[in-house]
């Protein structure tokens, strides 16, 4: 027998056609984009924000406001009085410590002031001079041995001096008006400050007490 030579052939690998879909699931993905809208939204949300921040940091930076002047302290000195009912008087002499404070974010530039001394509502029996002088932003300044002359050789009427002469008190009010101005980010603004400050002098003591400043 003639032996038949057998070629033993690898199995062929078997592909799908073209046109067949492949097994197993496909995702999908969608292109997403940002409708037009929503990035205008955006754009006036960001600008509302920022003019928001701009007034709020204007309102805290620009606000100016009043520097505070008051009394701290006054003591006397000198001090006279006596006479009778016709020709009652007085004399002494004040020693005072101020302080200025300005809570701004620019310098306080003040003029000369002058500070006055009143004695009940008879009139002013005393005036100095405060100098002028610069201060910084949130800072205060304390003015010290503001002396001025008081005496009731001022009044023009001394109704009620003798009374109170007598009864060993004096009610007096200081007063003084600074005027200056203040420079924050390129702005200057004028302010006017005022202090009233009411107290007793001690005749007896020779002291003032009850100081109390508005």
């Amino acid at each position: 027998m003639v032996e038949e030579d057998r070629i033993t052939l690898a199995p062929t690998a078997i592909y799908g056609r073209s046109d067949e879909e492949q097994s197993g699931p496909r995702i999908w993905r969608r292109k997403t984009e940002e409708p037009p809208g929503k990035c205008l939204v955006y754009s006036l949300t960001i600008i509302v924000i920022i003019f928001a921040l701009c007034l709020i940091l204007s309102s805290i930076f620009l606000r100016i406001s009043k520097p505070e002047i008051e009394t701290r302290s006054i003591s006397t000195r000198d001090l006279r009085f006596g006479g009778n009912s016709t020709n009652p008087y007085f004399n002494a002499t004040l020693v005072s410590d101020i302080s200025i404070r300005n809570s701004n974010f620019g310098a306080f530039e003040f003029e000369d002031s002058s500070l006055r001394v009143v004695y009940a509502d008879h009139g002013v029996v005393g005036e100095t001079k405060i100098a002028g002088r610069r201060v910084e932003a949130h800072k205060t300044v304390r003015i010290t041995d503001v002396v001025v002359e008081i005496g009731s050789f001022r009044l023009l009427n001394t109704k009620d001096l003798d009374s109170d002469l007598r009864l060993g008190f004096l009610e007096l009010r200081s007063v003084a008006e600074v005027r200056g101005r203040i420079k924050v980010l390129g702005r200057r603004r004028w302010k006017v400050s005022v202090m009233s400050c009411t107290m007793r002098l001690n005749l007896t003591g020779r002291f003032i007490q009850n100081l109390l400043c508005e």
